[in-house]
């Protein structure tokens, strides 16, 4: 009676581990569809010295428009995840939660937003020098973004501990969003 009772827990605690695992697997299945293309660019370094750096851009297939998934009146922790979220393609971590691709276009209006609602937000100031950066395909300095967002919402695990290399960031890209295209040339900023 004892076993059969252990048999029966030990197999409704493993169904219960396939059905999660399976469930988890299904609903985060959804990744973004993007196009990536290597890309040389300009960004300056230190006083005003030049340095040329590959870079990867990523274009997104979107359903909704940037305004309808920023608005005007976007939340500052709105504000945070993205740049969180966006910054994990960047950065070495420990563990990573949410993903977003790191777009221009996503860059280019959070900046707006963050303008427009700069007396709002506590911490524009600190998002704009971020966003500003990463708008000049200056990356340099994602993991310190990356802490500083994530001390922002109380981070206590996944600290960001340097940056990616170019082909680690490709490897994080395969392995989180659906690439649709892969551009073959390079181009110039």
């Amino acid at each position: 009676m004892k076993n059969k009772k252990i048999i029966i827990i030990t197999f409704g605690a493993v169904l219960f581990a396939i059905v999660t695992y399976l469930t988890f697997t299904l609903l985060n299945n959804d990744k973004n569809d993007v196009t990536v293309k290597e890309k040389t660019a300009i960004t300056k370094s230190g006083g005003n010295t030049q340095v040329e750096t590959s870079v990867i851009e990523i274009d997104e297939q979107r359903e909704e428009t940037i305004e309808e998934e920023f608005p005007n009146d976007t939340s500052e922790y709105a504000i945070q995840d993205a740049i969180h979220g966006m910054s994990h393609q960047k950065v070495i971590a420990e563990e990573k939660w949410g993903f977003l691709p790191l777009t221009q276009e996503r860059v280019k209006r959070l900046i707006e937003v963050v303008e427009m609602n700069e007396s709002k937000y506590i911490h524009a100031s600190t998002y704009l020098r971020i966003l500003e950066r990463w708008e000049n395909n200056d990356f340099t300095q994602a993991d310190k973004d990356h802490n500083a967002v994530w001390k922002l919402q109380g981070g206590t695990i996944g600290k960001a501990s340097g940056v990616l290399s170019l082909d680690e960031e490709k490897a994080f890209i395969k392995k989180h969003f659906n690439i649709k295209a892969k551009a073959v040339t390079s181009e110039s900023n």
